[in-house]
């Protein structure tokens, strides 16, 4: 902003005084992270199923607010028909166990992850006995954060940042699927990334095993606050979808 102000003389224009310019300059809008979360800290406990033995390795216990839907795993809730307990659903779990108890397979490639990730692995999980897939409705799981204040946040403005790890997997019987969806204000979520296995499919997501993702969510002018969900559905034995570092910004004063 800027305030000019005239000289003033007197009538015989002999004196004069110039008010100096003054220039008020406005602060912009700056970034403001309203979500950061790297899954350390978590209480891990012991290998259940899995070979591999470790004290401190896994958890299916998010962190706090956040939460886990495994309700779409064949034969969840039964130790003897849920397939690798450590994966029936989205787990918590150290990193250099996961990809020991995995045989790696490319999991380490995952670099830009580090202590503790969030892991859905229908691949492991199928290597016990469980439910039938296709009678159950295939694999799924959704891992879902807290309600995320974006009151102060310009409309338009919101970002999701995560580091991931992708290997997808498709066949007659096995489409393994991902998305996020944004959900503002407690209002139907909206899809706002969708990943495919199908090469023909216009959302093909091809083999990404380590990845920064940037998401625009587009929030909407007024929303006060958003709830995002990372889904995992459609699978069987495919293989997995790892992420860490999440983070959502945005534009506020």
């Amino acid at each position: 902003y800027q305030v000019l102000f005239p000289t003033v003389r007197d009538a015989a224009n002999a004196n004069s005084m110039q008010i100096a310019e003054i220039e008020l300059i406005g602060r912009g809008p700056v970034e403001i992270v309203v979500l950061s979360e790297d899954f350390e800290g978590l209480a891990l406990g012991p290998n259940v199923d899995e070979s591999v033995a470790g004290d401190q390795v896994w958890t299916d216990t998010p962190p706090e607010d956040w939460s886990i839907d495994e309700s779409g795993i064949p034969g969840i809730g039964d130790p003897a028909t849920d397939g690798v307990t450590e994966w029936a659903g989205w787990a918590l779990a150290d990193k250099a166990w996961w990809i020991e108890a995995a045989g790696d397979q490319d999991r380490s490639l995952f670099v830009l992850a580090s202590g503790t990730v969030a892991v859905a692995d229908p691949d492991e999980w199928d290597d016990a006995d469980h439910d039938d897939s296709a009678a159950g409705g295939w694999y799924k799981t959704f891992l879902t954060t807290p309600e995320i204040d974006i009151s102060t946040l310009e409309a338009g403005s919101l970002q999701l940042v995560f580091d991931s790890s992708w290997r997808p997997e498709f066949d007659s019987n096995y489409h393994q699927t991902a998305n996020v969806t944004a959900s503002y204000d407690g209002a139907e979520p909206v899809e706002v990334l969708l990943w495919e296995s199908d090469s023909a499919s216009a959302n093909f997501k091809d083999y990404a095993t380590n990845e920064t993702v940037v998401v625009d969510l587009q929030n909407p002018a007024g929303a006060k606050n958003v709830v995002l969900t990372f889904g995992l559905f459609d699978a069987g034995n495919d293989w997995w979808w790892a992420i860490d570092n999440v983070d959502v910004s945005g534009l506020g004063w």
